[in-house]
């Protein structure tokens, strides 16, 4: 049974008859009603169609059963020859809207999909166009016993009836879709298609045998953890959920998302054609309503999406799973039970082509760049595509970017080493509350991605092993992140807090920030990458408008002792700007390691372009669990890359010393690498100070390791030995415990190791030095 769709009449949009066409034996009309009301008018409407010719068959109506009654099939069974069965539904329509978007409003003026009997008996009679006859494509009896035998070993257990009646359904939801839209796919047979599973039944059974427990209590169990995670989604909460989406994103955000329309086109064509996994960045508890509100609006289908148990309160948990949350256990490893309904769950949502949904980074980002993936779900999305043999799974990575977000403070309080109030249920009400506007929010989609871009098709069909899925789970999570960075548009913001963070407390004018906005706008774009928001940096005015917006906000201050206004970051506000720098310094990273071993490779002797490609390896080495960097096996090709780009004789220039690099250098229009690396350097380099005043002793104790570091780096800013209060970060000094594990610096008796360490942090500063001193002379020339 497939789909296709109708209404009654003229004032009921007509497409097609009831009729099928060219069925000359008896016909079984399956009716899904949910009242006798609903039957009268289905059966009235097939009357009314019924082709006036002498070869009329004959024809009977059936209600379809809500449960897994049989008797329904005696009736259709009673007709003599080969028996027709043609589905028909009845969807009540919201009302016409003419944005073609659905509000708050519409929730309370009648525009919804479920009325009850007294608004529907209204709607019929006054209001008839509101009413949609929904057609799925028929099948023979003859036929559906075929495919029911073919079907035999996936839907164990489940009578022929009751796999009709499913087919059915599934028909008409397909057909009810194109008369409401696609944003309507939601799953409504579940528990009976996740249990008709023949290798999942057995697997209840095998439990039930190991636990010593009978099928019966295993499977009520496992029906019990169904009923728990998973997401049951109805027209009318999806509805409303994006109303509350809308309003919360239009609560600090212009009222349209920024959105690439050939990336959605792309989107639209990935979706229609295979099952969809999004990760999206996790800046803000906005991020994934904003992905909704994008979809719902293009009419796409919505993705389930992932989210903990600790939300499944009464009340919110229920309507949150009917907006399509997935409620998953943090721990559930030693529960076989549940463990296995969760992956024939996920299975099932494959297989049926539902779009899943979670955030890459499993939390939100404190910094601003993109966090190291989470492998828990990745995990059994990959088991599940494996199991299911369905490699055309996408992956879709999401970026959304701001202008500016509502909780940079929060994660501020949380880098200073302070204690957050925690966000409770009431949490949305913080958006819903209209406050001070944060500017846009732009949403881009990154490349999607298959498994059978990672692995070789034969080795697809050969099967992969534990040791090969253990390697190919990061490998994909890692690609996909770099996609998401490449997708991720640079914002005005992020361009400006760049060029003032890098300044320290160093004021500056108009001039100076758009000539080095200028200049960095040329070489984003030389590079083909975006900038959204006020990009055009030629435009003072545009400046302007950026500057004010976070003055706005606390961000910048305005000075105006003097003879012209200066700008400055405000003194509290330096891990605020560093969040929004964050948001593009990924970009830009290489460049940074290239102008660091540039200076290094000039000032040796003997094999300057070896010393070069060794800097910027040793550069690798000590950021990698802080960026997402190119691989090793691509590393050395990217960074000569990016030097030809950014100083086309670098070779020559460091053949010729000190002075030849300097030349280069002063010839650049840009240099970056204090600009990007700075804080990351300063917050590394007191946690080696930190190892190194601990001499042979072991560290074991994270967080008085953390607690020092934030004594240390405080007391650092007071002397003046790091450059601004960005660099005192919790996250930052949590980066340099892991690097200091990662080498075994936290073991005892690492002393000497321990001093090296402080001693490269303090060297790379000292190029940072360099660099910051010719990007001032250069401010300072007339």
């Amino acid at each position: 049974m497939a789909a296709a769709s109708s209404n009654k009449n003229n004032s009921a949009k007509t497409m097609t008859s009831p009729w099928p066409e060219a069925e000359n034996g008896p016909i079984a009309f399956l009716l899904d009603i949910r009242d006798n009301f609903e039957s009268e008018l289905l059966r009235e409407w097939v009357e009314a169609n019924r082709p006036n010719t002498a070869s009329t068959p004959a024809y009977s109506f059936i209600d379809l059963p809500k449960g897994r009654g049989t008797g329904w099939l005696d009736a259709v069974s009673a007709h003599e020859g080969a028996v027709w069965m043609h589905p028909l539904r009845i969807a009540w329509l919201p009302a016409e809207r003419t944005s073609g978007r659905i509000s708050l409003r519409d929730l309370f003026y009648g525009r919804i999909t479920q009325p009850g009997m007294l608004r529907r008996r209204w709607l019929a009679k006054f209001r008839p166009e509101r009413i949609a006859y929904v057609v799925g494509d028929g099948a023979s009896l003859d036929d559906m016993r075929e495919r029911f035998a073919d079907a035999e070993t996936s839907v164990a257990g489940t009578e022929l009836s009751e796999f009709i009646v499913n087919q059915a359904l599934i028909a008409l939801e397909r057909s009810e879709r194109a008369v409401r839209g696609a944003r309507y796919k939601v799953p409504r047979i579940l528990h009976s298609e996740v249990f008709a599973n023949a290798e999942f039944r057995n697997l209840i059974a095998n439990i039930a045998q190991q636990r010593d427990r009978s099928v019966h209590d295993v499977k009520g169990d496992a029906a019990r953890y169904l009923r728990e995670m998973a997401a049951t989604q109805t027209p009318f909460t999806l509805e409303m959920m994006n109303g509350l989406y809308r309003s919360a994103c239009r609560s600090h955000h212009h009222d349209e998302i920024n959105v690439d329309p050939r990336q959605l086109e792309t989107v639209a064509e990935t979706i229609g054609s295979r099952p969809v996994v999004f990760l999206i960045s996790h800046k803000s508890m906005l991020d994934t309503m904003a992905l909704s509100l994008v979809l719902f609006d293009a009419n796409l289908p919505l993705p389930l999406t992932f989210g903990g148990i600790n939300l499944n309160k009464p009340g919110l948990g229920a309507f949150a799973r009917r907006a399509g949350i997935i409620f998953l256990r943090r721990a559930f490893q030693d529960n076989e039970i549940y463990k296995a309904t969760f992956r024939r769950y996920i299975d099932y949502l494959i297989e049926k082509r539902f779009s899943l949904l979670w955030a890459l980074e499993g939390t939100r980002s404190r910094t601003g760049k993109l966090l190291p993936p989470r492998f828990g779900l990745f995990n059994y999305v990959l088991e599940s595509i494996l199991r299911t043999r369905l490699y055309d799974v996408t992956f879709i990575p999401v970026s959304v970017a701001y202008d500016q977000i509502t909780e940079v403070e929060d994660y501020s309080i949380e880098q200073r080493g302070q204690k957050k109030k925690p966000e409770g249920i009431t949490w949305p009400l913080r958006f819903l509350r209209r406050g001070r506007s944060r500017g846009q929010i732009h949403l881009r989609f990154g490349e999607g991605l298959t498994i059978r871009e990672l692995v070789e098709p034969a080795e697809l069909e050969a099967g992969i092993d534990d040791q090969q899925k253990q390697i190919l789970v990061p490998t994909l999570a890692f690609e996909v992140a770099v996609r998401m960075n490449a997708a991720t548009p640079i914002t005005a913001t992020a361009i400006v807090t760049l060029i003032l963070l890098a300044s320290g407390n160093r004021a500056q004018n108009l001039a100076e920030i758009q000539a080095l906005a200028r200049a960095g706008a040329a070489l984003i774009r030389q590079r083909r990458l975006e900038i959204v928001g006020r990009s055009n940096f030629k435009d003072a005015d545009a400046v302007l408008a950026t500057l004010a917006e976070l003055h706005e906000t606390g961000i910048v201050s305005y000075l105006d002792e003097g003879t012209e206004r200066l700008y400055t970051i405000s003194a509290d506000q330096h891990l605020n700007a560093a969040y929004y720098r964050n948001t593009a310094i990924h970009y830009f990273i290489l460049d940074a390691f290239v102008e660091i071993a540039l200076l290094d490779a000039a000032s040796e002797t003997g094999t300057p372009r070896e010393t070069f490609f060794a800097r910027t390896s040793a550069l690798r080495e000590l950021f990698k669990f802080e960026f997402y960097l190119p691989r090793r096996a691509n590393y050395r090709k990217e960074i000569e890359k990016r030097a030809q780009d950014r100083f086309a004789d670098w070779e020559g220039a460091i053949r010729d010393g000190d002075a030849g690099m300097q030349k280069a250098f002063e010839e650049a229009r840009l240099l970056v690498a204090h600009a990007i690396l700075r804080s990351f350097v300063d917050a590394y380099r007191v946690a080696a100070s930190v190892l190194a005043i601990a001499g042979p002793d072991a560290f074991d104790d994270k967080n008085a390791f953390l607690s020092q570091c934030l004594k240390s780096g405080k007391q650092e800013l007071l002397q003046g030995r790091v450059f601004s209060a960005e660099s005192i970060s919790k996250t930052l000094y949590e980066s340099g415990w892991k690097l200091a594990g990662y080498r075994g610096l936290l073991a005892a008796d690492q002393a000497e190791a321990r001093h090296d360490f402080h001693q490269e942090l303090r060297r790379i500063n000292k190029r940072l030095d360099e660099i910051l001193a010719m990007t001032l002379a250069r401010a300072d020339d007339p």
